[in-house]
């Protein structure tokens, strides 16, 4: 018997959200003998449901959200398994602003076409980085550029989308606030003076960046970028590097991997982001779970 839950963000779908949760249903019948929905009512709750799904022996647990959803989501999955646990198979639906992990995964950014291509056989493991003991599925960062990102209003998501995230980025370009940060990678560190930092276990766009890592969904990395200087001749001077994809030999920046990472603030606070959501303050230090959940993924996935 194959049972699947789907967890629906309440904000995903608005006005429509019934016609999205039959529609979604319909279509996953075709491939599975049970489909569950529920609508969640906060993140605590989509933790519980899929901890629960895992419990039951659900095959999969659809996610119907942006990367904070799927991360409560996935948090759920391992809350209290066994390290050599079967977990359900996560399928994600976005229906977030950003959606950056299910562009990761290759699925279409709206949900008929995220439907309409689904393969059941199209699936594979993916690496979990856990921060303070906290699982995550896409970014953990600090500092100026994505602190604005965090502080968008809810209201400006709903009504710009995507473009809200830009506007917020492109007031900071130029506001060049450092913390003095004790990076240690594998057990060796280095004291730099940061602007923004994202550390990832899988993200296409680093190899964008740089040639000097194929960063893979289950390479079992974490992978470090460091934007020392975000003035704007810094942000200038990135320009042709990243053209080259050789970031790393540019001053302004740093680039590092390792399978386990500690970073530390040495003047002042600086609160980490998770997923788009706010995430702890630092000191933080991040171990890697290679290949631990298993995740549909896409055609247009390049991995």
């Amino acid at each position: 018997m194959k049972d699947v839950v789907v967890i629906v963000n309440p904000h995903s779908g608005k006005e429509g959200q019934s016609e999205l949760v039959n529609a979604i249903s319909t279509h996953l019948r075709q491939f599975f003998d049970k489909v569950v929905p529920y609508v969640s009512k906060d993140a605590k709750d989509v933790s519980d449901i899929a901890r629960a799904a895992r419990e039951e022996g659900s095959t999969a647990v659809f996610v119907v959200g942006g990367d904070g959803t799927v991360s409560h989501a996935v948090r759920g999955l391992l809350d209290g398994a066994q390290d050599d646990e079967d977990l359900p198979i996560l399928g994600i639906l976005p229906g977030g602003t950003g959606n950056g992990f299910a562009r990761v995964l290759g699925i279409p950014s709206a949900i008929p076409e995220a439907l309409g291509e689904f393969n059941p056989t199209r699936k594979r493991r993916i690496d979990i980085i856990f921060a303070n003991g906290t699982p995550y599925i896409y970014t953990l960062t600090g500092g100026s550029l994505p602190e604005g990102i965090r502080e968008v209003p809810s209201k400006d998501k709903t009504r710009l989308g995507f473009l809200a995230y830009v506007a917020s980025e492109l007031q900071r370009i130029g506001d060049n606030e450092q913390h003095r940060l004790r990076i240690s990678v594998d057990g060796r560190s280095r004291e730099e003076k940061v602007n923004s930092f994202v550390a990832f276990s899988s993200n296409a766009l680093v190899n964008l960046f740089t040639d000097q890592a194929d960063a893979a969904i289950d390479d079992g990395l974490i992978h470090l970028l460091v934007l020392k200087d975000a003035s704007l001749p810094a942000l200038l001077s990135l320009a042709p590097d990243v053209l080259r994809t050789s970031i790393e030999d540019n001053d302004h920046t740093l680039y590092m991997h390792g399978t386990s990472m500690r970073i530390e603030c040495l003047e002042g606070n600086l609160r980490c982001g998770m997923d788009g959501d706010d995430g702890p303050c630092l000191p933080v230090s991040l171990n890697i779970k290679p290949q631990r959940v298993s995740a549909f993924y896409g055609s247009q996935s390049t991995m």
